[in-house]
Formats: C-alpha cells, sequence, structure tokens
C-alpha cells in the first residue's frame, strides 16, 4: 500500500511531467511561428518594392503623357526608402506605406480627372499591375497578422508565461 509521501510525489510528478509537455508544445509553436513570421516579412517587403516600382512607373507615364502631377506627389514618392520595408514593425516602414497607399489614391484621382489614361496600353499594364500588387499586399498582411496573434498566443500562453517574460520575448503589433 503506498504511503501518504509516495502518492505526493506521483501527483507532483505527474504535474511537473505535464508542464514539461506543455512548454516543449510551446516552445515548439513560438518557433514555428518565428520562422513563418520571418517569412511572411520577406515576402512583405518584395511586394511593398514591387508596389513602390509600379507607382514610380505610373507616375512617369503620366509624365510622359504631359498631364500636370503636384510636384508634392512626385517629392512624396522620391521621400520614400525602399530599405524601410525591411522591418515591418518599424515606425519607418508604417510611414512608408501609408505614403503608398496616399499616392495610390491620388493616382486614382488623376485617372478620374484625365480619362484618357485608360486609353494608352502602357498606363493600363501599370494600373493593372498596381492593382494586382494590392491585392496580394492585403492577403500577405492578413496571413501576418494571424500569425501575430498565434505569437502573441504562445508566448502569453498562462502555464509558460514565465519563462517568456524572463527571457524578454516582446508581443508583435499587428500591421494595420
Amino acid at each position: 500500500m503506498p504511503t501518504e509521501l509516495q502518492i505526493t510525489l506521483l501527483i507532483l510528478g505527474i504535474a511537473i511531467g505535464i508542464w514539461v509537455l506543455l512548454l516543449i508544445v510551446d516552445i515548439i509553436f513560438v518557433a514555428s511561428f518565428l520562422t513563418i513570421l520571418k517569412k511572411h516579412k520577406k515576402a512583405l517587403t518584395v511586394i511593398l518594392n514591387t508596389k513602390y516600382e509600379n507607382l514610380a512607373k505610373a507616375y512617369s507615364i503620366i509624365n510622359k503623357y504631359d498631364i500636370e502631377v503636384n510636384p508634392k506627389l512626385i517629392s512624396t514618392l522620391n521621400e520614400i526608402n525602399v530599405s524601410t520595408f525591411i522591418e515591418q514593425d518599424s515606425k519607418e516602414c508604417e510611414e512608408s506605406r501609408n505614403k503608398l497607399s496616399y499616392l495610390k489614391d491620388e493616382l486614382v484621382y488623376i485617372l478620374n480627372q484625365h480619362p484618357e489614361l485608360n486609353e494608352k496600353p502602357d498606363f493600363i499594364l501599370s494600373k493593372n499591375n498596381i492593382v494586382e500588387a494590392d491585392v496580394i499586399y492585403r492577403s500577405n498582411i492578413a496571413m501576418y497578422n494571424a500569425d501575430i496573434l498565434g505569437y502573441n498566443y504562445w508566448i502569453r500562453f498562462l502555464p509558460c508565461r514565465f519563462i517568456f517574460k524572463l527571457l524578454k520575448y516582446k508581443k508583435k503589433q499587428i500591421i494595420a
């Protein structure tokens, strides 16, 4: 017949075993989310560079057809530093993304003011590339944000939270 000490040690051993198992699962999930996030960051960098190049091309085509463009738009385009696209969660990257959105909105406005641009094959191609890049970008942002939520969940998983706090893992922010 087992003694009270043996029963207590058995229960304690089972509890520690379950906690170690949870910790291993938690570490596996955090590591896999970090790997996935790294791939998403690379994809977003490529997409943002593509968006920038397509917008630059569209504005150069507009200039080619002697359509007046506000100089502020060209200066905003030139202010964008594509190297900021590497770190998706940086303030500089957020500013560059906002500038790209602003330039795209202004391009739509220019197109509405000059419908004859829709008859130019080079502009149509450029416009279609911008639209496609935007769709791909939104899709990748959704996947990136979903993985951020998963990562944040697993670093704050209650049984193992203190381990990640000790290791100074920080919660990541989603991209709006």
